[in-house]
């Protein structure tokens, strides 16, 4: 039996949901503390079969959804085998942190590496990787690839990379957190998208335009509050991009409710992360106190937290603080 395995990491998006598709800048992290290991074993000759180890338990519809995916990166890598797959993950699943990119671009990772020993990088990378997601998604603006395949974070447009942006080290960076607060399972990303798609009828063509603008520019400031290290350019530029994503019906009141719960008690910015409508929310804090002092105002209201440092080389980047 031949064996070749690939990995992908959650990821969240700072600035950009929904209005990457409509030719908005976009700007996402990688999330290392989140990933997902795909080992595929190879059995003989095809046609294409795709089987799970045994004990592998995904759970209800999930399981189908890989099973495609995996069938889809294996045939893009020209695969004509009886596969196995093993699959090891802790990216929550349907929370917007990137499940389906850390599959995706895991699985292309592998099945590249079980046709060839190599695994693709860059542009081929992401167009597999983009292809596998649509599968579940049905309409992937590769953006969540792009995240999940790197590190540090991404300015994206266009269904390319345009850069990616190193993450500073400064003191106000050092000191700043993530708090992910989850809401619980989030309506499908296709149901998100076609939500969003029925607002962009009502407001209309010159309404969607100003705010695929806002966003390019909120992206901007982000992508460079980063680089520099300023926490409060971070936090205008992600306050923004939660106000572009109000007027397309994604941001509902339970969301809403923890949002305005975070700000109140000491975050700096407060949004969605992902297509919204649930899932999961990005608060950034000043410190590690303002962190405790969100987490501990949301925690009624949430199914789980995790606080997170902004630089992933931070000290105790990798040891993600979760309560429950």
């Amino acid at each position: 039996m031949t064996e070749a395995s690939g990995y992908g990491h959650g990821k969240a998006i700072l600035v950009g949901e929904h209005h990457v598709l409509d030719g908005a800048t976009a700007v996402a992290i990688g999330l290392p503390w989140f990933r997902t290991d795909v080992t595929l074993g190879c059995w003989g000759s095809g046609p294409l079969t795709v089987s799970f180890e045994a004990g592998t338990d995904l759970g209800g519809t999930w399981a189908e959804d890989t099973r495609k995916m995996l069938t889809k990166a294996c045939t893009l890598a020209d695969v004509d085998a009886d596969v196995t797959v093993a699959i090891r993950s802790n990216v929550p699943l349907g929370r917007g942190l990137g499940s389906s990119a850390a599959l995706a671009v895991a699985a292309v990772r592998a099945a590249h590496r079980l046709a060839t020993g190599a695994a693709p990088d860059g542009a081929d990378l992401l167009a597999d990787a983009r292809e596998v997601e649509c599968i579940v998604h049905g309409r992937s603006s590769g953006l969540d690839p792009a995240a999940a395949a790197g590190t540090g974070a991404v300015l994206f447009r266009g269904g390319g990379i345009l850069d990616r942006v190193p993450i500073a080290c400064t003191p106000a960076l050092l000191a700043a957190r993530w708090v992910l607060l989850d809401l619980g399972v989030a309506a499908s990303t296709r149901t998100a998208i076609e939500a969003a798609q029925t607002a962009r009828g009502r407001l209309g063509a010159e309404a969607v335009r100003s705010l695929r603008d806002r966003t390019t520019a909120a992206a901007a400031m982000a992508a460079s509050a980063l680089e520099r290290g300023d926490v409060d350019a971070l936090a205008e530029a992600l306050t923004t991009a939660g106000a572009c994503l109000e007027p397309l019906g994604v941001v509902d009141g339970a969301m809403r409710v923890v949002l305005d719960a975070a700000i109140d008690s000491g975050a700096r910015a407060a949004k969605q992360t992902g297509a919204g409508m649930g899932g999961m929310l990005l608060a950034l804090c000043a410190d590690a106190g303002a962190a405790e002092r969100v987490r501990a105002a949301t925690r009624n209201l949430t199914a789980g937290q995790w606080v997170l440092t902004v630089a992933p080389d931070a000290p105790g980047a990798n040891a993600p603080q979760e309560p429950r």
